[in-house]
C-alpha cells in the first residue's frame, strides 16, 4: 500500500479515542472501562511517553459497539 492510499484508508476507517468516544456518547471514564473490559480493542496503540498513549480504533467496530450498547440499554429498561 502506498503512502497516499494508507492515509486515505486511515482517514476513512480509523478514529482517535476522542472521536470514538463521541460516537459512543460515553464519558472518558466509561470509554476507558469499555476498553479495559475488552468491549473495544484499539487497532493501533503507540506509547508516546510513560503517561501518554495514542490509540486508534476501527470506525466500524466503534459503530457496532454503539449499536450493541443501545441493545443493552433497551434490554435493561424492560
Amino acid at each position: 500500500m502506498d503512502r497516499k492510499a494508507f492515509i486515505e484508508y486511515g482517514n476513512k476507517h480509523l478514529l482517535t479515542t476522542t472521536a470514538a468516544r463521541h460516537i459512543t456518547e460515553q464519558t472518558t471514564k466509561a470509554f476507558q472501562q469499555s476498553v479495559k473490559s475488552g468491549h473495544l480493542t484499539p487497532a493501533f496503540e503507540f506509547r508516546d511517553s510513560e503517561r501518554h498513549v495514542i490509540r486508534l480504533y476501527f470506525r466500524d467496530e466503534v459503530e457496532a459497539y454503539k449499536a450493541h450498547m443501545k441493545d443493552w440499554q433497551a434490554a435493561r429498561k424492560k
